[in-house]
């Protein structure tokens, strides 16, 4: 079984039997366009921050998606990773995403490393645009076949940050927006899984010197194809996400 069906069976039997009702009322080539779906998830995430130098610092993220919105699905994810920023307007990432798919029939890992570049500026009015590409291998281990199926995406992300601001007599909020594409590079096979672009509008506050809280709203178009047919969905996800500074 490909993965895309493992993920869609575990992830999405609900939609697929709407799906199939519709189909008895939608005759011809009207009824394959209408396989768009939205559903609502949740994640929660902590990245970290530790400073070697001006220059070099360890970041990383350890999260859990899933679960209290979706019954059939729970993803588990630890992604360590680096930055390296030789100036200030351009800082180098890599590292390394352990992600475990718990699906109602069949688990799914994941290994996923990958490379980043980021570029920062300009900086009109205070408000600070930036410029991410990163390149990612995505390997999904197959247990019930016993191998890994492997693929690479590219994805760029423009970002925009808000100055500080207060609300109320609270202050040290930022507030960020981003479009983010991503680029399927290399397939094995023709089938597809993932991303297509995202959206993603945020608010943040640290709370103390060392914990900033953020609220997250996402938006994912998201494509599963398998050989000729093709499903779009549309995600909508709240996410909370903390960050805590070591040093």
């Amino acid at each position: 079984m490909s993965i895309q069906a493992r993920f869609e069976e575990a992830r999405l039997p609900g939609r697929l039997v709407w799906l199939a009702l519709l189909a008895l009322f939608i005759p011809g080539e009207a009824a394959a366009q209408s396989r768009e779906f939205s559903e609502l998830h949740t994640w929660t995430d902590l990245a970290t921050i530790y400073d070697f130098s001006d220059r070099f610092r360890y970041d990383g993220d350890y999260g859990l998606r899933g679960l209290i919105s979706d019954p059939e699905w729970t993803l588990l994810y630890v992604r360590p990773s680096v930055r390296y920023r030789p100036r200030a307007w351009v800082s180098l990432h890599g590292g390394v995403g352990l992600f475990y798919n718990f699906l109602d029939g069949d688990d799914l890992p994941e290994l996923r490393p990958w490379l980043g570049i980021r570029f920062v500026g300009p900086t009109p009015g205070g408000f600070t645009f930036s410029n991410y590409l990163r390149l990612e291998m995505r390997a999904f281990y197959l247990k019930s076949e016993g191998e890994w199926d492997v693929g690479l995406r590219g994805r760029w992300q423009l970002q925009v940050t808000s100055p500080a601001f207060r609300i109320g007599s609270w202050d040290d909020f930022d507030a960020l927006a981003s479009v983010e594409p991503f680029f399927d590079l290399d397939s094995p096979t023709k089938e597809v899984l993932g991303d297509q672009f995202r959206v993603n509008l945020g608010i943040r506050k640290w709370l103390t010197p060392a914990l900033r809280l953020g609220l997250n709203y996402l938006f994912h178009n998201v494509r599963v194809a398998d050989g000729d047919s093709e499903f779009d969905f549309d995600d909508h996800v709240a996410r909370l996400r903390f960050t805590y500074r070591f040093n």
